[in-house]
């Protein structure tokens, strides 16, 4: 994606409350071994023919995505916790585009949503971060709100409704990284998930903070690891 001085290699989505709802994952996903992988490529499949096909666009079909932790920001309960990401072609090797969603996701609708979001950043190969190309694409497909950090609309919402009938619920059990004993004295990554910036300080400062806007790009994208 582009920031004002130069290119990162990955766009980073943050979670701000989208729509959830109880459920439970199919026993039937549990029997016939369908992994979180399957799902997640096959749920690819059917975003790209009930969605994006929809609204005038095409997922790549090179594009690979899995179950993994962000570099940065992946922290359970930290502000602006980044929930999934995409690498584009450059990072990687095989010259392909590189999803993951984070494992603190469980919730079959959310996880959909994040997909549908790290899509467009396939589509765009993450040349305009969240804006321009993406903010297009985004608001044709139903996702609304801020944009690094969007939520699904009622009409998309019922098509992930559809999917998830179709698919089953995802499956995957939610893990936590909050867990961890924290060492007091360390100091904490703060970074931006929109352009490369970072810097580490004190849990004192980051109590302090009054809001997440980046030094270097402007926008309201820190993160804190």
């Amino acid at each position: 994606m582009e920031t004002k001085t130069a290119q990162s290699s990955s766009v980073k989505y943050t979670l701000q409350g989208n729509i959830k709802e109880n459920r439970t994952m199919n026993t039937l996903q549990i029997e016939n071994n369908m992994t979180r992988e399957v799902w997640l490529n096959m749920s690819t499949d059917k975003l790209n023919d009930k969605v994006f096909k929809q609204a005038g666009y095409e997922v790549p079909t090179d594009r690979k995505v899995s179950c993994g932790f962000p570099a940065s920001g992946g922290r359970s309960g930290s502000k602006n916790m980044t929930v999934g990401t995409c690498h584009n072609r450059a990072s990687s090797k095989a010259n392909v585009n590189e999803i993951y969603i984070s494992p603190t996701q469980a919730d079959s609708l959310e996880v959909l949503g994040i997909l549908a979001h790290e899509l467009i950043h396939a589509i765009d190969d993450c040349k305009n971060g969240h804006k321009g190309l993406f903010r297009t694409i985004a608001v044709d497909i139903g996702l609304e709100g801020k944009m690094t950090a969007t939520t699904t609309g009622e009409k998309l919402l019922e098509v992930l409704k559809e999917i998830v009938a179709e698919l089953g619920e995802y499956p995957h059990a939610e893990v936590s990284t909050g867990n961890k004993k924290k060492q007091g004295t360390r100091n904490i990554k703060v970074a931006c998930s929109s352009c490369e910036f970072s810097y580490r300080t004190s849990q004192k400062n980051i109590d302090l903070m009054s809001n997440a806007i980046c030094n270097s790009c402007g926008d309201d994208t820190l993160t804190i690891d």
